[in-house]
């Protein structure tokens, strides 16, 4: 009985280790260079389960995890990035902003961060400051896809699509593989024919 009660602890520990390696990982996949108007919402694949009885994983568990691992060290980049990544993908973009600029700080000229910054000045409204910041990130990394990619999408959301159909042509030339091309392509194609 008790070794039955042992098997039953050991497969449930392993469940909720599972989970929240799910978890973590969801909120961390293709951070790097996350498109601005496709913001992903990390969710537990279908299929997962948790054991029955057991209370909902808690995102905010993991986000007060990181913000207490941070203050501990707040001179680790890679721990100040995640915890702004861990930020942007709960909608929170200006505590986002704030954990990407202290990064920014520690380890300045980090492309992807940048990227992400500027992408949380769009979500604020402030479109001026993710131009000035992406435009800073195609002068030390001429042609980083992902800010080209955005700089088109906050272009267009400040109704200049000259400049948003400039920025994704030049995206087009310097990567023709780049993995959302026929979205660009029909947004594109959607600007010039609506004559804006």
């Amino acid at each position: 009985m008790a070794n039955d009660k042992k098997r039953v602890n050991a497969v449930f520990a392993g469940a909720v280790l599972l989970l929240a390696a799910v978890a973590i990982v969801s909120m961390y996949i293709g951070r790097d260079q996350p498109p601005v108007g496709d913001v992903a919402v990390p969710s537990v694949p279908s299929g997962t389960q948790l054991p029955e009885g057991h209370p909902p994983v808690d995102a905010s568990n993991k986000l007060a995890q990181l913000e207490q691992m941070s203050r501990n060290d707040p001179q680790n980049v890679e721990l100040t990035t995640q915890l702004g990544n861990a930020y942007y993908d709960a909608g929170q973009y200006q505590k986002a902003t704030e954990a990407y600029e202290q990064s920014l700080k520690l380890r300045p000229q980090n492309a992807g961060v940048e990227t992400d910054l500027a992408t949380c000045y769009h979500f604020l409204g402030q479109h001026d400051k993710a131009l000035q910041t992406l435009d800073k990130v195609l002068k030390y990394n001429p042609g980083f896809p992902q800010a080209l990619f955005n700089k088109g999408i906050v272009l267009q959301a400040t109704n200049d699509a000259q400049g948003a159909i400039a920025a994704w042509q030049s995206l087009l030339a310097s990567d023709p593989n780049f993995p959302q091309r026929a979205d660009i392509e029909q947004r594109i194609n959607q600007l010039k024919s609506s004559g804006r």
